[in-house]
């Protein structure tokens, strides 16, 4: 893994965003993360990642209009929905709008570093 790949975690729970940034710089990843909506709009406007994880309910804001309006900034990298309620509908949006693949909380390292193995693949 090299330190070159840089991953965004967007998720409006600490515990979740701590997790994932240990478990990614444990494996070799740059990792940067946002707690909200503004903040995350803010960081894929300005920098280029090689993959995302977004939470899909932030807060008051959702997830899959974080999305739409990423793609509308040429976001162009894998994004992963993080839900800890998985539904068809969200599932299915999140999809629609080119979302790589999901994974719903609680989350492992082994299973959180096999996803993004093979999400910097493609």
């Amino acid at each position: 893994m090299k330190r070159s790949h840089k991953i965004l975690v967007i998720d409006d729970e600490e515990s979740i965003r701590l997790t994932f940034e240990i478990f990614l710089r444990e494996a070799g990843y740059g990792v940067e993360t946002a707690s909200d909506y503004g903040e995350a709009l803010r960081l894929i406007t300005v920098s280029d990642f090689d993959l995302v994880f977004l939470d899909i309910i932030l807060g008051t804001r959702s997830g899959i209009d974080l999305l739409r309006e990423a793609r509308r900034h040429r976001l162009n990298c894998p994004v992963v929905v993080i839900t800890g309620d998985p539904n068809a509908q969200t599932a299915t949006e999140a999809f629609d709008l080119g979302a790589f693949g999901h994974i719903s909380k609680p989350i492992t390292q082994e299973k959180l570093l096999r996803l993004t193995r093979i999400a910097l693949k493609g």
